[in-house]
């Protein structure tokens, strides 16, 4: 029997860059809550943004967020990952030597930034509604590094992708899973790392398990599922490795809840 659902958000629940959550998703997430089924919201996200994100649901759903860097049940952390200081500070510093990029230094409910270009604050503040802090150095926080994002300006992505990846690919795990952003956590870390200790806290077997996911940064994450969904826009590789396909993540939920 099913206990816990868990679904990467952008390109698996939010379509198209979407901000919103899809008309069907918070009668499906109150209808998950009355039953007593835990849904975990998967994602590259800030914590304080999937809140927002969650609506009515916020305080019931559970979280893993910056792509695996931790984990919250009932709002209290369960796992954090620990990116080392002066690596973290090292790779900043080459991020902010290339000129079309931006640093967004993540913390637990904040991100901290220090903007090169307007367009960069504005994104974070009225289309993402990320928390964020603007700071005069971005080296001087004390808050422990969480995860650090790089945001290319332009259509570069790819092409600074590979070179980040050839300079710091041994000492972290990249994942780019939307335009712009490429994310810098510690090497085995990821979604699935996050979902294991969750699911062992609670007591919660893969079998007891459904996953959805639509991207190379949710394949650790669908294997701890035995019913493991990509959805039918999700990179054929995850196609290949799930158990299930399906067009949207809300026609499971409502098989799954039933009449």
């Amino acid at each position: 029997m099913i206990r816990l659902i868990a679904s990467d958000i952008d390109g698996t629940i939010l379509r198209n860059g979407a901000q919103t959550l899809p008309p069907r998703m918070p009668a499906l997430l109150q209808g998950l809550i009355r039953k007593g089924l835990l849904f975990v919201a998967a994602s590259g996200r800030q914590y304080a943004n999937l809140q927002r994100l969650m609506g009515a649901a916020a305080s019931d759903v559970d979280y893993i967020c910056e792509n695996g860097a931790f984990a919250v049940h009932k709002g209290k952390i369960i796992y954090k990952s620990v990116m080392d200081r002066a690596l973290g500070r090292e790779l900043m510093a080459d991020i902010l030597s290339v000129p079309d990029c931006e640093v967004q230094l993540s913390g637990i409910n904040t991100a901290y930034i220090k903007p090169k270009r307007p367009a960069f604050t504005e994104h974070l503040k009225y289309v993402l509604k990320n928390n964020i802090t603007e700071v005069e150095d971005l080296f001087s926080t004390q808050e422990d590094y969480i995860k650090i994002s790089a945001y290319v300006h332009g259509e570069k992505t790819e092409e600074y992708m590979e070179g980040f990846q050839k300079r710091w690919g041994r000492y972290f795990t990249l994942a780019s899973t939307c335009p712009h952003w490429i994310d810098f956590i510690p090497p085995g870390i990821h979604k699935g790392y996050a979902m294991e200790a969750l699911m062992e806290a609670l007591g919660i077997s893969k079998e007891e398990t459904m996953a959805f996911g639509d991207n190379y940064n949710d394949l650790e994450l669908l294997a701890c599922a035995k019913e493991s969904y990509a959805v039918s826009t999700a990179k054929p590789e995850l196609i290949a490795a799930c158990r299930h396909t399906c067009q949207y993540v809300e026609d499971v939920l409502e098989r799954l809840l039933g009449p």
